[in-house]
């Protein structure tokens, strides 16, 4: 169980550090509306907070 939640922290982390970047060249190239950004920045923040949680040794 534990190499489980090591691989999905893991997996979590590596999924935030790889949208972040991707929303904000989509934001530069077609734009959205304003509210989608911060959303989307503070979930990207969740995400790798959690991995972060999965991922500490116990």
């Amino acid at each position: 169980m534990k190499t489980f939640k090591n691989n999905l922290g893991f997996l979590l982390q590596l999924a935030a550090l790889t949208l972040l970047p991707l929303v904000i060249l989509r934001q530069l190239s077609t734009g959205f509306q304003l509210l989608w950004m911060p959303a989307l920045t503070m979930l990207g923040i969740v995400l790798f907070m959690l991995g972060q949680w999965l991922r500490e040794p116990e």
